[in-house]
């Protein structure tokens, strides 16, 4: 009797009777689906990556970003050292060295070349242009004459006043300003680019500058000998 009773309740019955309706509309509604939404269906030819041709894509992306970044930087150099001679006549090395004379006063020139960690040959020479243009001039010490001081003339300290201001001089403000750990990373990461590319023995100066450091400006030579020179 019990059993009876529960075949004949009224919500298995329904439920019974339903079932066959509901899995035919179920049957119904799956080929309609997949006319309403084109693009449920399965791509000719298209295949999964795997996971090494994922990995080796993502690489080539990040190589891609440090050539890149790479580029960059020098392409900035360059650019801001042919500004710097077009708006003021002078070379990086230069501006520089015209900068650590202001700063230092009456100063040897093998004080100077430390200042700015160049030679001392690279030095002279470049004084040697500054003084044909009349920025700069060399005396012998009074009390040693070994010793030759280098000093502004007006025209240098007019001409500095107003020069534009080394890339150089932007980086060093802006890394003083990181902590010493991002320091410490920065010179990490570029001496390993440094070794990478094996450049790690080649000589050169802390001077952000394209070409030779001692090379003439662009203010040097009257037009007619520039062009020659660039034949």
């Amino acid at each position: 009797m019990q059993t009876d009773e529960k075949l004949a309740s009224p919500y298995t019955s329904e439920r019974q009777r339903d079932k066959p309706a509901r899995a035919e509309r179920r049957r119904d509604a799956r080929p309609q689906a997949v006319i309403d939404k084109p693009e449920a269906e399965p791509k000719v030819g298209r295949r999964h990556l795997s996971r090494r041709e994922l990995q080796s894509l993502l690489l080539m992306d990040k190589i891609e970003e440090v050539l890149i970044t790479l580029r960059r930087l020098i392409r900035a150099t360059d650019l801001h050292s042919k500004q710097l001679v077009k708006t003021a006549g002078l070379t990086a090395p230069q501006l520089l060295l015209l900068q650590a004379i202001r700063e230092k006063g009456q100063v040897t020139i093998g004080a100077l070349a430390k200042e700015i960690s160049l030679s001392q040959a690279t030095v002279t020479t470049i004084l040697d242009r500054l003084e044909k243009r009349g920025l700069v001039y060399r005396e012998r010490s009074s009390e040693d004459k070994r010793k030759v001081h280098a000093y502004l003339t007006e025209k240098g300290m007019d001409f500095i006043r107003d020069a534009p201001t080394p890339l150089q001089e932007h980086f060093v403000r802006q890394f003083r300003d990181l902590r010493e750990w991002e320091q410490s990373m920065i010179i990490s990461s570029l001496q390993r680019v440094a070794l990478m590319m094996d450049a790690e023995h080649i000589d050169a100066s802390p001077v952000l500058d394209v070409g030779d450091l001692d090379r003439k400006d662009s203010r040097q030579l009257p037009p007619e000998k520039e062009e020659k020179e660039e034949e």
